[in-house]
């Protein structure tokens, strides 16, 4: 099953550098999961964090080239920005990342390649920045009650009744909160969904 990519108004919408809210929505999702990419290329975290700043720098300048027909999907695009930036890091410093100095020689033998593995993590780890994202964005549009009531049983997994007894809820209440909050969350990704169709 194909995973769903950037949805296609904010990737046009980032063309304009003054649009905010599109490049807060980007930067929520792909600027942890680029950091978490790095880390786990065996970065140190200041040396992921520079990567980091570098990819979102290298999509600021170039979204307005990327091209779906040449480029393929736009996480597997930011993917290679990200996986090059952590070469170029290790070739500069010359450091040693996890697996030591064959790590860096490894990475730069293939330069303009991802691995079928690296771009799993990467669509794994957008996908839950993606959710993180969203349910901040619902967090704020529910009372606290109902976050909780929604946190512990959809995300946690307890079961209704605990968590009913846990917040003073009837069971129905928390199923309801739960329904709820999740529908809120969906709506946020489905832009996200829809643009795999």
């Amino acid at each position: 099953m194909r995973t769903p990519d950037t949805r296609q108004s904010l990737i046009a919408r980032l063309h304009d550098a003054g649009d905010a809210a599109a490049w807060v929505e980007f930067c929520a999702i792909y600027e942890p999961t680029t950091f978490q990419i790095a880390r786990k290329y065996g970065l140190q975290d200041a040396d992921a964090r520079e990567v980091t700043q570098e990819v979102l720098l290298i999509v600021s300048r170039k979204i307005h080239a990327f091209d779906i027909s040449r480029d393929g999907r736009f996480r597997g695009w930011i993917a290679r920005i990200a996986r090059n930036a952590a070469v170029d890091l290790l070739r500069r410093r010359k450091t040693t990342a996890v697996g030591g100095s064959d790590f860096a020689r490894r990475l730069s033998e293939v330069p303009n390649l991802v691995s079928q593995d690296e771009r799993e993590d990467f669509e794994t780890e957008a996908r839950r920045q993606q959710f993180r994202w969203a349910a901040d964005q619902v967090r704020h549009q529910v009372s606290e009650k109902t976050w909780q009531a929604f946190w512990l049983s959809a995300v946690e997994g307890k079961p209704g009744e605990q968590v009913a007894k846990q917040l003073g809820m009837s069971v129905g209440a928390v199923y309801v909160a739960r329904c709820r909050t999740l529908a809120r969350v969906k709506s946020l990704l489905a832009p996200y969904r829809e643009s795999e169709s």
